[in-house]
């Protein structure tokens, strides 16, 4: 199955630059090499080889990194997707009564909605 460029963590104006040169999927990168990549779509030699191996290590463990890039065919368990919740990082919000409230601070690749009356501290919080 092709992945699309646009599921990799790539720096956006690499994104860009590599959209503008026709590469769309993942597969069509595989074989380039960075010198390659580097003259063809305009970006240095460093760029080209951190952003194939950002792209090769993520179609050789063929995991992605964020929930929202996952294969629509791929199928998991209740408990599999329990067991990927419980070894979710936190950001921490240095306020020890706020983040066990929060279960360990505010978690990651979840929306997480503060609300209160006016003046509470809701935008000092962010």
């Amino acid at each position: 199955m092709q992945r699309d460029l646009l599921s990799f963590p790539l720096c956006p104006a690499v994104r860009v630059k590599l959209e503008s040169a026709g590469y769309e999927t993942a597969e069509e990168l595989l074989e380039v090499k960075p010198l390659e990549l580097s003259k063809e779509v305009g970006i240095s030699k460093e760029e080209a080889l951190e952003t194939l191996q950002i792209i090769k290590k993520e179609c050789l463990t063929d995991e992605p990194r964020y929930a929202g890039t996952a294969e629509s065919d791929k199928k998991c368990t209740a408990l599999e997707l329990l067991k990927q919740e419980h070894t979710q990082n936190f950001i921490i919000t240095f306020c020890s009564a706020l983040d066990n409230i929060l279960g360990g601070g505010v978690p990651l690749t979840k929306t997480t909605e503060i609300c209160g009356t006016p003046g509470v501290g809701k935008t000092q919080l962010w």
